[in-house]
């Protein structure tokens, strides 16, 4: 979504009838002939509205005025400068930004957004009261987008984490940063919703979106309840045109305050892992499925010895639950898994061939540091041919340790595709040479003889789902009989 930017990075250069007056002056001559009695009763119930509307408006406005003055004694102008290469600092300069923190604790340590403070090679501070200090990164986490930074300083007026989990939709929220370098600037709004996920700039995203003025600059500020705490760190927002487009994003507190606690003890962040990969869902696939379920995500990987694998999860299984809540979208279930610690057990409701299970799975740990390994070709593949018609390819058979070579999640035997036949039912859903095929409807496919199997026992004319795993990536693909395939169909690209 390539409007969504961060905000930590501010760079500043530099005719009328007789009738109608008659018409119009009726109201004034029955107000002058009415008793003055009513007029007073009037007057005065207007002005005891009046006086109401006032008192609440002065209400909210000492909320603002608590909640601001409460908070930004704690809250830090960041200016960062970062080197880069040299030849781009000997021509260019180099770069500096600016950002916004929250000091959390007495003895220096500082929270805010990671993509503030990840390049930066110097870090500078700016107090409310003016004064500055250097701080030192203590760790950084891509996955929420939050920082953890230290700094010598002394006499800090430290900020306190509120519950974002009792937040709900409407409630005043207040945010203060440096937009555009503005230090100890503040915006107040309301919440818009909660739980947003797929943005796309995080890992892990379970968004507080609110319409509170943020800009570039803001990120990694607290955005703030009414009593001054902090329930969510600033991190981006929607923008077509660099500025506020009245929505943000914040990463609320309840998760933001565990990534702290990890990184101050630890230097890192220990998140559970469970092992799957997982992909959106329209009507059509879980028709093809045999659900009914409104919505879920569908499996489309489980790694060799996972939890997911222990725990019996499969391929083409359909998750409508993880932890009691519902699942709507791939990044809802990524952030639950991640909000867990290693070890913990997790319960899942998924359809598998039509039928309901329930599945607990002990969570391991995650290592964001370990990569799939990519597809390599193997000059010794076994060249068994089969021409498979209703789909438009054809599949060579691999023995399992050739498959273990080309892919990290397959551990026995699977099909490679040769050729695909244009404008074929394979080549309109996007499937290409090189393309392992794991999965036809609900049957693994191992072998050529499992794989026309499953193409067989599918119903005549109706669509096949397809496990496609290419370049250590896999997903579900939706085979459709060339009666009902767009001719203008786009291939569908990993």
């Amino acid at each position: 979504m390539s409007h969504f930017i961060n905000t930590g990075i501010a760079r500043i250069a530099h005719r009328t009838t007789l009738a109608s007056v008659l018409l119009a002056c009726a109201p004034l001559c029955a107000l002058a002939a009415a008793p003055q009695n009513v007029v007073a009763t009037s007057t005065a119930a207007n002005t005891q509205a009046n006086n109401s509307a006032k008192s609440e408006a002065r209400s909210l406005s000492h909320a603002f005025r608590g909640a601001a003055k409460r908070l930004s004694a704690s809250v830090v102008t960041i200016n960062t400068t970062s080197n880069g290469r040299a030849q781009q600092q000997q021509q260019q300069g180099p770069a500096r930004g600016t950002g916004t923190g929250a000091v959390i604790s007495k003895d220096g340590y500082i929270v805010t957004a990671n993509h503030v403070v990840a390049d930066a090679d110097e870090i500078e501070l700016v107090f409310e009261d003016g004064r500055t200090a250097s701080a030192t990164v203590v760790g950084l986490d891509p996955g929420t987008d939050i920082a953890v930074l230290h700094t010598d300083a002394t006499n800090l007026t430290p900020a306190t984490f509120g519950d974002s989990a009792v937040l709900d939709v409407g409630d005043w929220v207040v945010a203060i940063g440096a937009p555009f370098g503005l230090q100890q600037t503040v915006t107040a709004g309301i919440v818009s919703a909660k739980g947003r996920s797929d943005v796309g700039l995080a890992t892990f995203e379970n968004y507080i979106q609110t319409d509170a003025a943020i800009n570039p600059g803001n990120s990694g500020g607290p955005l703030a309840n009414l009593d001054g705490e902090i329930i969510g760190i600033n991190s981006c927002i929607s923008s077509r045109g660099g500025g506020n487009d009245g929505i943000g994003f914040a990463v609320p507190s309840a998760v933001a305050q565990r990534v702290v606690n990890d990184i101050i003890a630890d230097g890192r962040v220990s998140r559970g892992w469970l092992g799957i990969g997982v992909q959106p869902v329209d009507d059509d696939m879980i028709a093809s499925l045999g659900c009914d379920s409104a919505s879920g995500v569908l499996v489309n990987s489980v790694a060799r010895g996972s939890p997911a694998e222990a725990a019996g999860i499969l391929a083409g299984d359909l998750i409508t639950t993880i932890a009691g809540k519902k699942v709507r979208t791939p990044g809802e279930l990524i952030a639950v898994i991640g909000e867990r610690e290693p070890g913990a057990i997790i319960t899942l409701h998924a359809v598998r061939d039509g039928e309901s299970q329930s599945i607990d799975a002990t969570l391991g740990e995650r290592d964001d540091a370990k990569q799939a390994r990519g597809m390599k070709k193997s000059p010794e593949m076994k060249q068994q041919l089969s021409a498979i018609d209703k789909l438009g390819f054809t599949l060579k058979e691999l023995t399992a340790e050739e498959v273990t070579q080309l892919s990290p999640m397959a551990d026995d035997g699977a099909l490679v595709v040769e050729r695909v036949a244009p404008e074929g039912p394979a080549a309109l859903a996007g499937i290409e040479p090189g393309d392992l095929i794991r999965r036809i409807g609900s049957r693994a496919t191992h072998t050529l003889d499992e794989a026309t199997a499953a193409i067989d026992a599918l119903r005549e004319g109706s669509s096949m789902p397809v496990l496609v795993e290419r370049e250590g990536r896999a997903q579900f693909i939706l085979v459709r009989p060339m009666a009902e395939a767009p001719a203008n169909r786009s291939r569908s690209r990993n």
